[in-house]
């Protein structure tokens, strides 16, 4: 089987399961190759082997029963570089690239010392591509899971930033030292409405931790306590981005201005939904 059959093949199989994407045979074949994505595209006469078509096939039927290609293949790009991923951490999304440039945005020099606190690391994702354009600065990642801090601690390795990033478990601000003053607080906390997370897509749904997705009966438990918590570790002129789930910009906002905060930013996602608040002390 040449690969431009395999490719066919592998998107009937997948387009009949309700999986649209072309691209994610194409990834996939170039997984079970060992390829990059155009070794594949410009070989399409390339001969497949009978191992390598049982790799490849094994995974489709995977994919097809809608595990995340991520999930196949061990690993997510974010912000253009990959990060690995398990089951136990949220997908890096490319709508939490609107955060990294929203920092980026506000803090304009590459070389400031900041102290970054992130809240609900995960995949560590959003903390190590910061410390990464960042060179001076420091991090404490903190998570509620064991397991989620175990593959936050593989990608600062993998990224050559982990020694100047501490990886707390902690529920939140639980164990973070109230000593610790932070320039920016970051977090994308669970945002969905729990009754909601049984309508999401299968990949989602049945995939990623519930933990990461809960944020309580509407969706905003999250932010609560961060507001509630948030002036006792910034410094004093520190700044809190957050990502938001559609639609809820004016209660997050609410939530923060009751805590006497100020909303200084609202950056859109790239399809233009309102994706990141930063706040600042409503003293600043």
């Amino acid at each position: 089987m040449k690969i431009s059959e395999a490719l066919a093949r592998a998107k009937e199989i997948l387009v009949s399961k309700g999986v649209s994407s072309g691209l994610d045979s194409l990834i996939l074949l170039a997984h079970a190759l060992s390829f990059s994505k155009e070794q594949v595209v410009f070989n399409p006469q390339l001969q497949l082997n009978e191992t390598q078509q049982k790799n490849f096939f094994d995974l489709v039927t995977r994919r097809a029963k809608r595990e995340p290609v991520s999930h196949l293949i061990g690993k997510r790009e974010f912000f253009g570089e990959d990060f690995l991923v398990t089951k136990d951490v949220l997908d890096p999304r490319p709508d939490s690239e609107t955060l990294i440039e929203s920092v980026l945005k506000k803090f304009l020099n590459p070389a400031q010392d900041l102290k970054i606190l992130e809240l609900g690391v995960g995949s560590g994702c959003l903390i190590v591509t910061l410390l990464k354009a960042y060179a001076n600065a420091t991090g404490i990642a903190v998570d509620i899971s064991k397991k989620a801090l175990e593959v936050a601690k593989k990608n600062s390795e993998k990224h050559q930033v982990s020694p100047r990033l501490k990886l707390l478990e902690s529920d939140l601000f639980s164990a973070v030292s109230h000593a610790e003053k932070f320039d920016l607080i970051i977090s994308n906390p669970p945002y969905i409405p729990a009754a909601e997370i049984e309508k999401l897509e299968p990949e989602v749904r049945i995939h990623e931790p519930r933990a990461a997705l809960d944020g309580g009966a509407d969706g905003l438990d999250f932010y609560r306590r961060i507001a509630a918590e948030a002036k006792n570790f910034l410094s004093e002129f520190g700044k809190i981005f957050l990502e938001i789930g559609f639609g809820q910009k004016e209660e997050v906002v609410r939530i923060f201005t009751q805590q006497e905060f100020t909303l200084t930013r609202l950056s859109l996602d790239l399809p233009g939904v309102e994706r990141v608040l930063e706040f600042s002390s409503a003293a600043q």
